[in-house]
């Protein structure tokens, strides 16, 4: 795939410009950060900055900084995330917490994402880009992500199973989507384009981003755990209000309604119980449904590329967007 070929070197430098920002730091607060954030990830938020800026006419050099602080954001929604999920592995390996304990994997993230403001406030930009206005796309994305966030987890404190689908793609757009349209929008950006191309390739990034989480969540569930990596059935234990869950309480008898959502109260770890409620998302149809739906929103996703002139970069684009609905991982 021309995508990720294109990435190799790209993916070797942004991660280098990650390290070299860690590096300087006190290795008792840092050190174990970047380990953390070596074990793997596709970078695709980093890339789509890149390929974004490109695609567009932009020196892709000039993404390279403003790609990896948006990296090092995620990575520390990641840890923050797998603390408040109770995750136990990440990228096939123990996660932050379950290795160092949670004081210490909290002030990991804590310490991630006040580097990545300073580091954001010391960006040096082209005579032609001001970075106020970009400043502000990193605000305004950050802000729904920790806001999707927040509305996922009152679901959870709760015991909130009401959810339509309505709701469900409001709260992914801000935890999950938010982040890679900013990716998009901040290449746009760099590129040196008008504020309605930026806000289309924020779209495109949106709408890619949903269907991503759609397909992760159609992969937990039905993935062979040595290609995904983590825990098969662990938004189960979770009790994720999946777009498949949303699906199937609308449809099951209640009965079935009763157990599965006495399934995802209980965290439970319960292998019998985790398969009892997966079949469940099967009878419904709930795993087809989100298959679908994640393709509909990848093709809305390619229809916006249309505007745009055709490269090779703008094939790469269009390529990743039909990785995300056939991956195995």
């Amino acid at each position: 795939m021309k995508f990720f070929e294109y990435t190799k070197s790209h993916i070797s430098t942004v991660e280098k410009e990650i390290e070299q920002i860690l590096v300087s730091k006190p290795k008792n607060v840092y050190g174990m950060i970047f380990p953390f954030i070596k074990l793997g990830g596709k970078r695709i938020r980093p890339m789509l900055t890149i390929l974004c800026c490109k695609v567009l006419g932009g020196d892709e050099s000039h993404a390279i900084r403003p790609a990896a602080l948006i990296e090092i954001f995620h990575n520390f929604t990641l840890i923050h995330d797998d603390i408040e999920d109770d995750s136990q592995t990440r990228r096939g390996e123990p996660t932050m917490h379950i290795t160092h304990g949670i004081p210490i994997a909290i002030n990991s993230g804590d310490a991630l994402y006040t580097l990545l403001w300073e580091e954001l406030l010391s960006l040096k930009m082209e005579p032609d880009r001001k970075l106020l206005p970009m400043l502000k796309l990193y605000a305004s994305a950050f802000n729904k992500v920790v806001e999707g966030q927040g509305i996922e987890l009152s679901w959870y404190r709760e015991n909130n199973f009401d959810v339509s689908e309505q709701e469900y793609y409001d709260m992914i757009a801000g935890k999950t989507a938010a982040l890679i349209g900013l990716s998009c929008q901040v290449g746009a950006y760099l590129a040196g384009v008008n504020e309605k191309e930026q806000k289309l390739f924020c779209s495109f990034g949106e709408k890619l981003g949903i269907a991503f989480q759609i397909y992760d969540d159609v992969l937990n569930v039905v993935g062979d755990f040595d290609k995904y990596q983590k825990e098969i059935g662990g938004d189960i234990s979770e009790g994720k209000r999946s777009l498949m869950v949303v699906h199937c309480l609308k449809f099951s008898n209640e009965q079935e309604k009763k157990n599965l959502k006495q399934i995802l109260s209980s965290h439970t770890k319960d292998q019998e119980e985790i398969r009892e409620a997966i079949q469940l998302l099967k009878k419904y149809g709930s795993v087809d449904y989100a298959i679908q739906k994640a393709r509909l929103l990848i093709g809305e996703a390619k229809h916006l590329l249309r505007q745009v002139k055709d490269s090779e970069q703008k094939t790469m684009l269009l390529e990743l967007c039909d990785y995300v609905i056939s991956r195995d991982r």
